[in-house]
């Protein structure tokens, strides 16, 4: 019986990215202008760490529009960017969109302060009003390599594939070194099915940035997808080292272990992805499930009651695991009363 479920594994556990709703690969991190925020979602996208660089380097704002500023209104605008920085780290999106709309009004040509106001929009789910901010802040500065990004993360999340690629070369171009946005756009080509050039951005963003956790997840994913589950295994493992709290490193390694018929590891990957986010609903799902397929029904079912209640648009496809999984159990008791029978 143990070694049915062991031989559906790769069905019943999720792991890859079919679409943006349920993606388990790790975008690299939006950028705010005046801090480098690295946020590595979870999808989504999603944070498991992050680090913020105070300084407002990035600034490029018209000349004309900036002489029409006075010097006592553009100190305030940056000390409401500042404090919408403060508010954005600490997860008060609605605090740090009030800041940053004060910046604009006091300086509406700082082109930082519209496009964390649209980092901001994005993660309340306002992708419209993110790409109106992304846009504001392009036509005042083009050369926002960050915004590039930023903006091309939410065209990923709309469908809008070739131009979140288009996104991500801009700002490739205009920086090489931009290892997130070779991480991006790889991401973009994976939706496309394109795992070639989704392979060789994987492959660029690693080289560019070793230290690079979602890279090396999503290479895996990647190396998982062709079949090549030595090499995907080992991406997951470098990316768990890099960074221990990614959840969808540990989730795909874990479902990835089940497929090898290591179910006590998975079960102690699924574990771990759930502690370090506790509202990741497909680690829910996947842990739910594989409980079921050791028997733990009542664990098992609890687990999918709070992937729901997560996320509902998991529904048909926990219904169709659990049905795969009792159609897999229901066969392996009737061969075992068969053989003992004869």
């Amino acid at each position: 019986m143990k070694n049915e479920f062991a031989a559906v594994s790769v069905f019943l556990l999720f792991t890859l990215s079919g679409s943006v709703s349920y993606a388990q690969d790790t975008p690299e991190p939006e950028r705010l202008l005046h801090s480098e925020y690295r946020a590595h979602e979870t999808p989504d996208p999603a944070q498991a760490s992050e680090a913020i660089r105070e300084g407002t380097t990035s600034v490029i704002s018209i000349a004309a529009c900036k002489a029409a500023v006075r010097p006592e209104s553009a100190d305030a605008a940056l000390k409401y960017l500042k404090q919408g920085s403060a508010r954005y780290g600490k997860g008060d999106l609605d605090g740090a969109i009030k800041q940053y709309s004060s910046a604009i009004k006091c300086d509406p040509c700082l082109a930082l302060a519209y496009n964390n106001r649209g980092s901001a929009q994005r993660r309340k789910g306002r992708l419209e009003e993110a790409i109106i901010d992304f846009n504001r802040a392009l036509a005042i500065n083009p050369y926002l390599v960050e915004t590039l990004n930023n903006r091309g993360l939410v065209r990923r999340l709309k469908g809008e594939l070739d131009s979140a690629i288009a996104d991500f070369s801009r700002a490739i171009e205009l920086q090489p070194g931009y290892a997130a946005a070779y991480t991006n756009r790889g991401n973009a080509y994976r939706d496309k099915e394109d795992m070639e050039a989704a392979m060789a951005d994987f492959d660029c963003a690693i080289e560019l940035d070793p230290s690079s956790a979602p890279a090396y997840n999503n290479r895996g994913e990647a190396q998982q997808e062709k079949g090549d589950l030595e090499a995907a295994m080992s991406d997951y493992n470098i990316a768990v080292t890099l960074d221990p709290h990614l959840w969808q490193a540990l989730n795909n390694r874990g479902t990835l272990r089940f497929r090898r018929k290591d179910a006590e590891g998975a079960l102690a990957d699924l574990d771990r992805a759930i502690a370090a986010n506790p509202d990741y609903a497909t680690a829910y799902m996947n842990r739910g499930i594989l409980r079921l397929v050791q028997g733990k029904r009542a664990e098992g079912e609890k687990d999918l009651d709070r992937c729901l209640q997560l996320d509902s648009r998991l529904r048909p496809l926990v219904n169709e695991r659990i049905r795969e999984a009792r159609r897999i159990a229901n066969r392996a008791i009737g061969d075992g009363a068969s053989a003992a029978a004869e």
